[in-house]
């Protein structure tokens, strides 16, 4: 994760949280100009900050390091990446042929003897 993409979850955090960026400034004993510096990526964020900016906005520190665009990143099969492939091709078959692939996948394994 790169500084601008902290930066961003960062001002999410506080505007889901309710708080101004007055207010965090004051909680965090920095200037208004710190914060809005921060949260535009043009400061960096050490881990002390990032554990008090967590408890302000109610967030756990994991939660500024996910990545929404892939909400299912930790899924077992994505440690695969032909796997990962074939479930998010499923995903995006139409739902009517979803099951049918699926049972032909079941099929191939059970009669090609690879599982029981």
């Amino acid at each position: 994760m790169n500084r601008k993409e902290l930066s961003n979850k960062l001002k999410q955090a506080r505007i889901e949280s309710g708080l101004k960026q007055e207010e965090i400034a004051e909680l965090m004993k920095l200037p208004v100009s710190g914060i809005s510096v921060i949260e535009k990526g043009n400061r960096k964020v050490d881990v002390l900050e990032l554990i008090k900016f967590a408890q302000y906005y109610a967030k756990p520190v994991e939660w500024f390091f996910k990545d929404e665009a892939k909400p299912n990143n930790q899924r077992w099969y994505d440690k695969d990446e032909k796997i990962s492939e074939a479930f998010d091709l499923l995903q995006k078959a139409p739902v009517k042929y979803q099951k049918s692939c699926a049972c032909a996948i079941i099929g191939f394994l059970k009669e090609s003897g690879l599982v029981k």
